[in-house]
């Protein structure tokens, strides 16, 4: 009863399963599909393909021959390989000769591209189809030979792939144990790498083992996870899977009612991926379940179909059992011609299978051998990397000892160098600056000492003729000459105490706006020469931790040029910003700007630069870099 419940609740799931995430982003890649070309859209008719062969095998098998078509035209080899690989596969139930032809066109091209990832897959394609055609031996070779290459790159969703094919060999020489345990290591990585895809696939297998065992509770409630999984992704190859196996175990328990209505929904599913292997073993299951409730009619009309599906794949087991359904079922209606011609193709295959089966039983001792031989050769190969490893290991610490040596030395002799070169360009740069300051005082003291003489020389002899106005203009003169020599020793002695280390820094606490209005203050004259205007637009409680003097040499050189370079009826604005580890202060005007060529020449020491203001100022040309 609990499981018709959940019966109930997954059949409701799978109604609009053709609207699930599978679906969605074969859709959503479909549209990216218009505006691609070349080797982007030669990807994606590969994925397209991909994502199909579990939706739609005929939309598959279109998109992935168009992939070929345009990787041929502009020879991208990659995709070639790609798309090939995607076709073969999609032809694994439809038809082998071909799904050979195509995987094998794709491994040689990987092998040619050494494309190791894309290797391991083509191996792993070949392993399946050697699978479905009952030839174990083969099949195993190749799965093993993947999982190598696999373990190689590292690519543990597609190692579990590997874990999960082997265990379908293992299953088939129904060697449950193993199956389980390698079944149980490829569900613990797609649980890891959270793999949904494979989850339910794996689930899937484990719960037909468990039938097989006889643990029919335990096979249900793996069948059916594996069920909600497939539905909740949308695959359609693993939905009718899923069902299949299933009804298998309602057939087994004798619940035939469920096992037809789950044998029915896994039919329309392979219709609609046009999966002749998977409409051959349904109709088969639907007619075995006929064939044991006494309706022989509807046995045989099932029978018959999955005949016709079987002989297109040359699948011995679906045709044996489909022909031992016909003949049972015939001879119960007393067709007895019929009867006897089914009879006769059943034991045909039977002997066919009778020498399958031995073969398997052999093939399990060479099997178990190769494997073995296999496991050997890894763990010798291991051996002998682990012993080069060591020695390579001894080989390279005592290299790296006298590598060690021989850079410690050659780095001790560097450090020396270095330092010596440290000290002759501290001697260099001291010998600027005394230049520099020496090139100063000869220039910028010598030059204003004459104009100073002038106007004192003239008031001193011609005051007496001198009228008041000319007085005037000679004392504002003489006064604005003696206020730039105390500006250029204020900026020399700075300059002084710099070089000698001697500049101490006080750091406090300064509400800025207070502070800005006294520089200000002192500047106004300078301003209103000019008709410039001076915005204090900084906040009242806006505040910064700095030593006060640095901060007012900063600001009065900032706002000077300001002045000095803004024209008539301009303005030089102090604003600021509050940052999360720092301050912003800003000082802008509208004035004349400076080139990328001066910004340059600013900060050199052995460059004396100085620019004349709007009115003709000129400056030490020192304050910025102070």
């Amino acid at each position: 009863m609990i499981y018709l419940y959940i019966l109930i609740f997954i059949s409701i799931l799978t109604i609009n399963v053709k609207i699930l995430p599978q679906q969605s982003l074969a859709d959503s890649l479909s549209l990216q599909l218009k505006h691609l070309q070349g080797k982007e859209k030669v990807d994606a008719l590969s994925n397209l393909a991909d994502i199909y062969q579990y939706i739609s095998t005929t939309t598959a098998i279109d998109y992935a021959r168009q992939g070929i078509d345009l990787a041929s035209e502009i020879n991208y080899q990659k995709g070639l390989a790609s798309c090939y690989g995607s076709l073969g596969f999609c032809y694994i139930n439809m038809d082998r000769a071909k799904a050979k032809t195509y995987t094998q066109k794709a491994l040689f091209i990987r092998k040619s591209l050494n494309d190791k990832p894309g290797i391991a897959t083509s191996l792993n394609v070949m392993g399946v189809i050697y699978y479905y055609e009952g030839d174990y031996l083969e099949s195993i070779e190749y799965h093993l030979k993947a999982l190598m290459l696999r373990e190689e790159v590292g690519d543990k969703i597609k190692i579990a792939t590997s874990y999960n094919n082997i265990s379908l060999v293992y299953l088939a020489l129904e060697d449950y144990d193993t199956a389980l345990e390698f079944l149980n290591k490829a569900l613990k990585i797609r649980i890891e790498t959270n793999n949904k895809t494979g989850v339910g696939v794996i689930k899937d297998n484990i719960g037909t083992i468990y039938r097989r065992l006889g643990n029919y509770d335990k096979a249900f409630t793996y069948l059916f996870e594996a069920l909600k999984i497939n539905t909740e992704i949308g695959n359609n190859k693993s939905i009718a899977s899923s069902h299949f196996s299933i009804a298998k175990n309602y057939e087994a328990i004798n619940d035939f009612k469920n096992a037809i209505y789950h044998y029915e929904l896994a039919l329309g599913f392979y219709d609609d991926l046009d999966e002749k292997h998977g409409i051959a073993i349904t109709h088969n299951g639907i007619a075995s379940v006929y064939r044991k409730e006494g309706k022989p009619n509807l046995a045989i009309l099932h029978a018959l179909t999955a005949l016709k599906n079987a002989e297109l794949i040359n699948s011995l087991y679906n045709i044996s059992l489909a022909s031992d359904i016909l003949q049972s079922s015939y001879k119960i209606k007393g067709d007895y011609e019929n009867a006897y011609k089914y009879l006769s193709l059943f034991k045909n295959t039977s002997d066919s299978l009778k020498i399958t089966e031995k073969v398997k039983k052999l093939a399990k001792i060479e099997f178990d051998n190769k494997v073995k031989k296999i496991e050997e050769e890894q763990a010798s190969k291991i051996d002998r990397q682990s012993n080069l490893i060591t020695s390579l290991s001894i080989s390279l610490f005592l290299a790296l000892v006298i590598v060690i040596l021989i850079v410690w030395g050659y780095f001790n002799k560097r450090k020396m160098n270095a330092k010596l070169n440290e000290f002759n360009s501290k001697l260099k740069e001291l010998n600027s600056a005394k230049d520099r300051f020496f090139s100063i005082i000869a220039h910028d003291l010598r030059g204003p000492f004459h104009g100073m003489l002038a106007y004192s020389e003239y008031l001193s002899s011609d005051i007496e003729k001198l009228n008041k106005d000319e007085i005037k203009e000679y004392s504002i003169g003489l006064n604005e000459l003696i206020q730039k020599q105390y500006e250029l020793l204020n900026d020399l002695l700075s300059w002084s105490k710099l070089q000698n280390k001697n500049f101490r820094t006080i750091p406090e606490t300064i509400y800025l706006k207070h502070e800005l209005s006294e520089i200000i203050d002192s500047m106004k004259f300078a301003a209103s020469i000019k008709d410039i205007k001076i915005i204090n637009d900084i906040a009242d409680d806006f505040n910064v931790f700095a030593d006060k003097n640095m901060l007012r040499l900063v600001l009065r050189n900032l706002i000077s040029n300001g002045i000095k370079f803004t024209g008539k009826k301009g303005f030089v604005k102090i604003s600021s910003a509050k940052k999360e580890d720092y301050d912003e202060i800003f000082v802008t005007d509208n004035g004349m700007g400076l080139s990328y060529k001066e910004q340059e020449k600013l900060f050199q020491m052995d460059i004396h630069h100085s620019t004349k203001g709007t009115a003709g100022e000129t400056g030490t040309g020192n304050g910025l870099l102070l």
